[in-house]
């Protein structure tokens, strides 16, 4: 496997990689594509040259038919080397993987060399950082173990001026797309974070494999003997804290533990708090990380016992989830590491929890954000019937909002440039049929913005073909950033059933929809 790995579009991933197949292609190397995408840039069509296609597979799904990488022909084929492009890409809805990067490993189990593309934000690890510092949620990502198959990471790197010359010379995007994407992802500051990740990463990829081999060298193929253990909860923001954990055992070369501890007396677990620990688990496994689950009275003599019976000489921790009552009668886990095992190396960071406040506003910890008290009558479209592209759904509810907020009347064709863009950047449409375009960050607005509409026959992706029935759109304030998260993880819980989509896009007033909303979240507390 080798990976072109990059800082963003235009950077010449794609062109690098067809220079290097049609090389091979002349020194007699069986070489051929599996899929590329050229983006309509004529430079990088150019660099094809004699290379072959294998035919792609045409999925129909819902009316529109998609085109995938063929992967039981190229299977078939057998080539010894296939060009696949976009490392990230989600597969169309009946295909046999639902990531590219699945289709890879099958290619790579087949004994296949694989040459792929990649940019540094759909690295799983760097997302926190990525969002951080662009205000995008990248929701395609690749999970780290699966960089570990490759035995070459290349970089294609251009300076941030070249980047900016080649998307103004309408290089990268279309013509009417250049000065948005100036204004919103192409900024400076940016393109250099992205640029600095990217270097950073393939920096650590070479002192990987060189620690690699200078252990097969040496020590006869035994890996390091650095061990880190992580404390896993079922906090839906440990992410976090994982990823960058991860990338800390990455760093030094060491092996991880994800360690959950229930406690021993333990008897009727809550469904919650059981799927969420899951979903953490998977995550942790997809990062690299060796999963364990422990039973103990205490969190802390837990993990210090399971560090000592492994060697482990490192702690990871999240910010205490305990009661304020409960930290100050026991102490909190981090106090009794460091009080029982001053040994052990401590690092606690910082990550959010349930409990905290979700909106301004006077609200007990225990309250949870509630779609209905945003979602008024007056912000619900119902039964819209007439033929409605991606454009003119966010277009009409961004028109709703604008009605009621003079504040966004003045400033209409810029916030709808800005979903539009969003939704350009990356799709926010679910399997369950609901499509939710957002943006954060918004200036001049007080509190989360948000219209829904209800489209019985459907938006449909032109991506992928998916359909949604309902669209949510909201903004967020440039100091409601946490709201932003929680809205979103809320909208994932209200609307995962499909059925619910179905059942509120089929009611006839916004009375009714707000009615069954409630109904649908007060299950949910």
């Amino acid at each position: 496997l080798r990976v072109y790995l990059g800082a963003a579009a235009g950077v010449g991933k794609t062109y690098r990689m067809l220079q290097d197949g049609n090389l091979l292609l002349s020194r007699g190397v069986d070489v051929v594509i599996g899929y590329i995408e050229p983006h309509r840039r004529p430079e990088t069509s150019a660099q094809i040259g004699a290379l072959k296609e294998v035919p792609r597979r045409k999925i129909e799904y819902r009316g529109v038919v998609l085109e995938e990488m063929d992967l039981d022909a190229v299977l078939a084929r057998k080539p010894q080397v296939v060009l696949v492009d976009e490392l990230a890409h989600t597969n169309a809805p009946g295909s046999k993987n639902s990531k590219r990067w699945q289709d890879i490993e099958n290619l790579l189990t087949a004994g296949i060399a694989v040459f792929s593309t990649v940019n540094v934000q759909h690295i799983e690890s760097v997302g926190d950082v990525v969002e951080k510092a662009s205000g995008i949620l990248v929701q395609e990502r690749v999970p780290d173990a699966f960089f570990r198959l490759a035995k070459e990471m290349v970089i294609v790197d251009v300076s941030v001026e070249e980047l900016l010359s080649r998307l103004k010379d309408g290089k990268i995007y279309s013509l009417d797309k250049i000065d948005r994407a100036l204004e919103r992802f192409f900024t400076r500051g940016n393109l250099s974070t992205l640029r600095e990740l990217a270097l950073r990463e393939l920096a650590d990829d070479v002192e990987q494999k060189g620690k690699e081999d200078r252990e097969r060298d040496t020590r006869a193929g035994l890996g390091s003997t650095a061990k880190i253990v992580v404390a896993l909860s079922s906090n839906p923001e440990a992410k976090k804290l994982l990823r960058i954990s991860a990338r800390l055992a990455g760093r030094r070369d060491a092996k991880w533990f994800a360690v959950s501890v229930a406690a021993e007396d333990a008897r009727v677990a809550d469904p919650d708090h059981e799927r969420n620990l899951r979903e953490n688990a998977r995550f942790a496994r997809e990062l690299g990380g060796h999963v364990v689950e422990l039973r103990g009275r205490r969190v802390a003599d837990a993990l210090i016992e399971f560090a000592f019976q492994e060697g482990a000489t490192e702690i990871i921790i999240g910010t205490s989830a305990r009661s304020r009552w409960e930290r100050l009668w026991r102490g909190s886990i981090a106090q009794q590491i460091l009080s029982k095992a001053p040994h052990l190396a401590l690092h606690v960071l910082p990550i959010a929890h349930e409990s905290e406040e979700l909106r301004p506003g006077k609200r007990s910890a225990s309250d949870a954000l509630q779609l209905a008290d945003y979602l008024t009558p007056e912000r619900i479209l119902v039964d819209v019937r007439a033929p409605a592209s991606v454009e003119s759904a966010i277009a009409l509810l961004v028109d709703r909002l604008a009605d009621l907020d003079s504040g966004i009347r003045a400033r209409r064709r810029e916030l709808l440039e800005t979903v539009l863009q969003r939704e350009r950047l990356d799709s926010t449409f679910l399997d369950t049929g609901i499509m939710i375009p957002h943006a954060a960050g918004i200036e001049g607005i007080v509190g989360v913005q948000a219209a829904l509409g209800l489209f019985p026959d459907g938006v449909v992706s032109p991506r992928d073909g998916r359909r949604a029935r309902l669209v949510l759109l909201f903004l967020s304030p440039s100091t409601g950033r946490s709201v932003h998260m929680k809205f979103l993880q809320r909208i994932a819980r209200v609307f995962g059933d499909e059925t619910i989509v179905r059942e509120l896009a089929a009611l006839k007033t916004g009375e009714d929809v707000r009615e069954r909303l409630r109904e649908v979240e007060s299950r949910l507390r």
